[in-house]
């Protein structure tokens, strides 16, 4: 079972919404508790090494997470912290109305202080992650609301 599991629904093309919730260029909107990003490399797997800032429980934190790009269809990142390892798979698919976004956020405790960190902060986790996404959703919508605006 999902620690987190939303989806999100656009009458935009996959294409916009893929490039939106993709980007690393860390301009523009980044996120709530996320508050910097930055593309440092590739692994030996050929991931995408992101050097991220969060300001978790009035801390600021910083991580490198993975992200593997697999198509416009689906893509995953894999951020751990205190012994959590995090899998978050993005599903993007099209219908006749536009597009919807599913992501699956499961965590994964290794060793005894990941099972620990769990229990003691794994609620705290899905919260501040579904409040994370959703807060990306409201933003993606403004900027791309915004945008077509001024291309009107």
């Amino acid at each position: 079972m999902p620690d987190v599991d939303l989806t999100f629904g656009y009458d935009l093309p996959l294409k916009v919404v893929y490039d939106w919730w993709t980007d690393l260029s860390g301009i523009g909107y980044v996120g709530k508790s996320l508050k910097s990003l930055r593309q440092i490399g590739k692994n030996e797997e050929g991931k995408i090494l992101v050097k991220t800032k969060w300001k978790v429980m009035g801390m600021n934190m910083r991580m490198v997470e993975r992200l593997t790009l697999d198509s416009l269809n689906h893509w995953v990142w894999e951020p751990h912290m205190l012994g959590i390892y995090i899998t978050d798979n993005f599903h993007l698919d099209e219908n006749e109305s536009g597009s919807r976004l599913h992501i699956i956020s499961e965590f994964h405790p290794k060793g005894m202080r990941g099972k620990l960190a769990r229990k003691m902060l794994g609620g705290y986790l899905r919260k501040l992650m579904t409040e994370e996404w959703m807060s990306a959703d409201r933003a993606f919508r403004t900027e791309t609301t915004s945008n077509v605006a001024k291309s009107w």
